[in-house]
This record gives C-alpha cells, structure tokens and sequence, in this order.
C-alpha cells in the first residue's frame, strides 16, 4: 500500500506543482496589474463565492461519488457505473445552476452583506464603501456560471479518480489557470478588473472541457439522465447532504477573512488573498496529493475490520504530511518578506510596492502557522467519510469555525489583517483536535510511536534550516529584483536539501522514500 500510495502522490504532486505554478503566475499578473489596491479587494469579496465552490464540491463529490462508482466497477457491472455517472452529473448540474441563477438575483445584496463590517468604520469612507459595493456585485455576476463549470469539474474528476486516473483531473487545473492568465492580455486592457472575473469563468469552463476526452475513452456520455428514483440514487443522495454540507462549512473559512477584514482598510483583504494563495500553494501539492490516494484504502480496510492497517494507514499519512508541512511553515517564518517578494514584486513599475509586501508578508507569517493543522484536519475527515459518518465532521468544522471568528475577532484588535490571519490558524488547530478527539472514541490511539519519533527528526531538520536561512538573508543580500529572487530560490532549494539531508543523518525510512521516489522519476524522464 504504501509504495502505490506515494507513486500516486508524486504523480499528483508533480501535476499539482505545475498547476500552482502557472497559478502563481495568475497572481502575479494581478499583483503587476493591481497590487493591493481597492480594485482587487472588490475582486476578493467577488471571488470568494467560486473559489469556495471550488475548494469544496470536487473533493466533496469525490467522498460522495467515489464508493458508488468504485464498487460497480470492483464488481464488473461497467454499465451501471456510466448510467449513474450520467444520473450524478445531471442532478449536480441542476443543483448548481439553480445556485447559479438565485446567486446571480442577489449578487448586491451578498456582497453587501460580505462587507457589513465596513459600517461605521473609519478606514473607509461612504463613498468608496459605494463604489466597492457596484464594483463587487458586478464582478460576482459574472463569476456566478463557474458554479455550473465547477460541479462538472467535481462529477469529472470524480469518475476519473475512480478508475485510478489522477493525472487528467489534476491537468484541469492547469487549464484553468492558463486560460485566466491569457485574460491578462487579451481582457484586462480593455474591460479592466472585469476582464479578470470574465477570465475566471473561462478558467473553470475550460477545465472542464479538458476532461471530456479521457471520459469518452472510459465509454461514459454526456447525455442527461433524470431518473434518478433508484437504490443508488438514493444512498448517494444519504451522503450527499451530510458531506457536501460539511465540505462547505469546513470551505467557510474562505468567506471569514475577507468579510473580517473588510474594515480594515485598502489592501487588507488584497493582502490576505494573495497570503492565501501562498498557503494554498503546499496544501494543494501536498495534502492532495497524500490523502487522496490513501483515502480508498481507508475505505478498504474499515470496510474489511482491519482497524490496525487503517490507523497504520492515518498514521503514514500523518508522517508524510508532517515532513513536507513543517519546513515550510519554518520559511514562512524566518523569510515571510523575501517569499512575498520572490511570488509577486516584479519592480518599482509595478503596482505591487514595498507596502503590498509588508502587508502580504505579515498575513503570511501568522496563516502559516496553520499549515500542518490544515494538513492533518484533511485527512482525518476522510477517515471519518471512510467510515461514513459524516456527522463529526460538521461538528468539528462548526467548532473550528466559531474558533476562528472569536479569535480574528481578539487578535485583529492587535494585529489588524495579521489577527484575521492568526484566527484562520487557530481555527484549524481546534477542528483538529476535536476530530482527533472523535476519531480517537471511535476506533482508539490512532497515531503510533513512529509518528512521535518522526515529528522529532523533523523538527531538528526544520529548524538547523530555519537558522541557516536567517543567517543568509540577514548577512546576504543583491541588488537587482531578478539577481534577489534568484538568490532566494537558490537558498529555497538549498534549504530543503539541508533539511533533507539532516533527515537521512537521521536515518527516516519515509524521507528516504520520498528522495527515491523523486530521484527515479528524474531518471527514468532523462532515459526516456
């Protein structure tokens, strides 16, 4: 299990890697457009709607969908598989562009109510709380169609992920950021931060589209089919509620930051969008990429009763997650700045200045924090769905939610943006610890020894590199934007390599997997 568990993970971390990339690039041409000015913050209230769509339906369908279709195929029965996956995409669809059409009704009101704390503050006058509001509202109506695009990226990729395709779903994504990239070009100079939301939907269309090949070659049509009164169906729809409203309520923490955040001032919100996205960045590679291939063999052996290979299974994963997560939040750490300045300064001429980097670098430093909580609270709620009570899931998240609003609410007394951004990272810590509370009733101590002596490795490793790349960007520094950011790329790789190599000093069996794992894939592309 373990060995096809991480060729499947490296797979999806590879593809998942050019997709961040070229989605860095998206923002960095909004960031070279915008910078942190009042326009991008009325794209972030705007955006928030399909980005949390997005960050929820296609993992939710994929908890909701995967079992079904996967135990037709186990069994041979192929044909009832393309019947329910055209019965599954038909009532998405509608549910979606029923959403799609009362959303695109009261675009004005949601983004009114989105920037309610923008009321009696003295960081925003009347007027440009009017502006935003007409600006906001357009620009939502125009992203409203991704909500359709997005459930057929989720029904899609789903189906695919059924039959062990992993890297066409995850293509998707690249597809979606180039197509908003070339909106740059060929919208942005005629139609402005618009063009931006007309880009945004074509993204996520195209995404989609990119994916109709490879499930004609499964045999599944696209034709509708609304017969949906049958057994199937009907434990589908059991799951569909309780999960898809605990993916949403877990997604919620998209809308907390720049509704917090909306009286605080120009740049706020903007500097929490673009921190986000950093964050995002080894999520989406590393998280993704662990718990979705594990997540049927939870399936698997909590099915089967073999309750040890199941906590083996959460424990690995937990050890991955914790190698990858921590040398990363030590960066965010030590070098918030040069980071910031590495992904989105391009200059002077730029609108992204020395004050978007100190914005953006404080937001960074308190979410990342977060990242390893994040990390673990993902897979745990799909030992849950593996189990198939979905309940303690929504619990968790509506604790960690209340968590994360109450103390946003008490450190932005402090810290402005950076309390909002400390919120979100408490708030992951708690629904953490409240779904290792449930899982640990439900099936006992879950985390082995091996993880204990793992997380010790690894912190020693994280923090000789921490200490190294503080020396070398406080004593070390080049004139030029493009010589500074090669040199913190440099150190970036040169970092990693140190903590990896104080990992293999330390003789840890799963790093060593990932170094081999890496290294084969590198020789076997420079054979080919």
């Amino acid at each position: 299990m373990a060995q096809t568990v991480l060729r499947s993970a490296v797979v999806i971390m590879i593809v998942t890697l050019v997709g961040r990339v070229v989605g860095l690039l998206r923002e960095t041409l909004l960031a070279d457009s915008f910078g942190t000015s009042f326009e991008v913050d009325a794209y972030r209230y705007a955006f928030a709607i399909p980005s949390m769509i997005f960050l929820f339906v296609p993992g939710a369908l994929n908890a909701i969908f995967v079992p079904s279709i996967k135990s037709m195929l186990v069994n041979g029965n192929r044909e009832e598989a393309q019947v329910l996956f055209r019965k599954m995409m038909t009532v998405t669809v509608s549910i979606y562009f029923v959403i799609m059409a009362i959303g695109m009704l009261f675009s004005r009101e949601i983004i009114q109510l989105m920037t309610f704390m923008q009321n009696g503050s003295e960081a925003i006058t009347p007027e440009q709380r009017a502006a935003q509001l007409e600006m906001g509202a357009k620009l939502l109506q125009w992203m409203w169609p991704s909500a359709v695009f997005i459930a057929l990226i989720g029904v899609f990729q789903a189906t695919l992920n059924a039959h062990q395709q992993f890297f066409i779903p995850q293509l998707s994504t690249v597809v979606n950021s180039l197509i908003v990239c070339t909106a740059y070009p060929l919208l942005v100079p005629f139609y402005g931060i618009y063009g931006v939301a007309m880009g945004t939907t074509l993204g996520f269309l195209f995404a989609a589209l990119s994916m109709i090949y490879a499930l004609k070659k499964e045999r599944y049509s696209l034709a509708p089919d609304f017969r949906w009164n049958d057994t199937e169906m009907k434990k589908i729809g059991e799951r569909f509620i309780p999960i898809m409203l605990g993916s949403l309520i877990t997604q919620v923490y998209t809308f907390i930051y720049p509704v917090l955040a909306s009286g605080l001032g120009e740049g706020r919100v903007a500097a929490l969008g673009y921190a986000n996205i950093v964050y995002q960045l080894p999520t989406a590679i590393f998280v993704a990429a662990f718990t979705l291939p594990i997540y049927p063999y939870l399936v698997e052996y909590f099915t089967k009763g073999e309750m040890g290979r199941m906590k083996q299974s959460i424990t690995e994963g937990m050890q991955y997650l914790f190698i990858l997560m921590v040398p990363i939040i030590v960066a965010m750490i030590v070098v918030p700045d040069e980071i910031v300045s590495l992904l989105f300064y391009t200059g002077p001429d730029g609108e992204f200045d020395l004050t978007s980097i100190d914005l953006t670098a404080t937001a960074l430093l308190y979410m990342g924090l977060g990242l390893f909580f994040f990390a673990a609270r993902d897979l745990l709620t799909r030992a849950f769905y593996a189990m198939e009570n979905t309940k303690l899931t929504v619990i968790a998240a509506v604790v960690g939610i209340l968590a994360n609003i109450l103390s946003s609410l008490m450190f932005m007394t402090y810290l402005s943006h950076g309390g909002v951004a400390l919120g979100t990272t408490t708030g992951s810590l708690v629904n953490m610890l409240v779904l290792s509370y449930f899982l640990r009733k439900h099936i006992g101590p879950f985390i082995q020894r091996t993880f204990w002596v793992t997380a010790l490795k690894t912190v020693i490793g994280a923090a000789v590199m921490g200490a190294v790349l503080y020396m070398a960007t406080a004593f070390v520094s080049f004139h030029g934007v493009w010589m500074q950011k090669m040199y913190i790329l440099f150190l970036i790789a040169a970092g990693a390599g140190l903590f990896f190599a104080v990992l293999v000093l330390f003789r840890e069996p799963l790093a060593l997997r990932i170094i081999e794992r890496f290294a084969g894939k590198i020789v076997k592309r420079k054979r080919g």
